[in-house]
């Protein structure tokens, strides 16, 4: 009797044990199930916001391009005065922001017009150095920088020793010079002395520690203007200082009033800003726009972050019309998928 109650004890222990086994093996196995079930959850997930995003990323880039048409469409076509029925949108003269709205989103432009800018090709030496100081670079370092663009848009001359020197430096750096018009505003980067930091711009981190931001000389030069003025209604600070007699308070002054109501000529400025207009100032200034227009056209989804930019220059001919093609189109433009300009 005491024998088989041991080998039962054993026998009970033992199986015990095995169903011990099984249990932790079936709990594994849970384990895994529940494990792979929150992959495949979390993956299906991430397919799902990812297809989402792209849906939405299309949407935004079909409004954005369908605002560069409708800005197109308004500086083109402009409504008559009292139409019979309103317009979806309105563009006026003089006019640098708009929203265009579309069915689930909306379309944010900024329009400028070319005449707004220096011009590359027609800007005189001053004028330059005036435009680079006014971005922060030194006297000399400006000066240095036009230098070498009069020289890259003018003929070649054997007989200046300073136009050789610039000669050699870019033969050294496998450069050709143009010697002729830029053909680009981005051309320039190739001329000695300009960098991607002053063209574009740039943030630094000033003595106390805080973040400061350069902006790029970039954004206030053309190629498409073809003249020395620069147009009051669309210049920036920067390309207003560019002028002769024209400082910052002035510049300012400028673009504070013509944001209340565009000016119709440039004597209207004195009055305006209750500032002295220098003589000198007046040849380089005008009012009237050039047949160059560029635009950025963000576009925005109702309740989604995601947000696409675009951006195009287009030409109009003599009668008012659009040319044949676009002189550029970017994508994808100055903004990240889900941030700001």
């Amino acid at each position: 009797m005491k024998r088989w109650f041991v080998s039962s004890t054993r026998v009970k222990t033992e199986l015990d044990r095995e169903s011990g086994i099984a249990l932790l093996a079936v709990l594994w196995a849970v384990t895994l199930l529940g494990l792979v079930a929150v992959a495949l959850s979390n993956s299906v997930q991430d397919e799902v916001r990812t297809a989402t995003y792209r849906k939405e990323a299309a949407q935004a880039y079909g409004i954005a391009c369908g605002g560069v048409e409708a800005a197109i469409l308004g500086i083109v076509y402009p409504p008559p005065a009292n139409p019979d029925t309103p317009p979806f949108w309105t563009w006026k003269k003089g006019q640098h922001e708009g929203v265009v709205p579309f069915q689930g989103g909306r379309a944010l432009l900024l329009i400028e017009n070319e005449s707004g800018k220096v011009d590359l090709n027609s800007a005189d030496r001053a004028q330059l150095v005036r435009l680079f100081e006014a971005h922060g670079l030194e006297v000399a370092a400006a000066e240095q920088l036009t230098a070498a663009i009069v020289h890259w848009r003018e003929p070649k001359n054997e007989d200046d020793r300073d136009a050789q020197v610039l000669d050699d430096f870019y033969r050294r750096a496998g450069i050709r010079p143009r010697h002729g018009l830029f053909q680009s505003t981005e051309e320039v980067l190739n001329v000695r002395g300009m960098s991607r930091e002053i063209f574009y711009g740039s943030v630094g981190i000033s003595l106390r520690g805080s973040l400061f931001e350069r902006s790029g000389v970039g954004q206030d030069l053309t190629v498409l203007s073809g003249r020395s003025q620069v147009n009051v209604n669309y210049a920036s600070t920067y390309a207003l200082q560019s002028v002769p007699g024209v400082g910052p308070d002035l510049a300012e002054a400028i673009v504070r009033e013509r944001n209340r109501e565009p000016f119709s000529s440039v004597t209207e400025i004195g009055d305006r800003t209750a500032k002295v207009l220098d003589e000198d100032s007046i040849p380089y200034l005008t009012t009237s726009d050039g047949p160059a227009y560029s635009i950025v056209s963000v576009g925005e989804i109702a309740g989604s972050p995601v947000r696409r930019a675009v951006k195009a220059v287009f030409q109009i001919d003599s009668q008012g019309f659009p040319a044949d093609h676009l002189v550029a189109w970017y994508d994808d433009y100055g903004i990240s998928s889900t941030g700001g300009m």
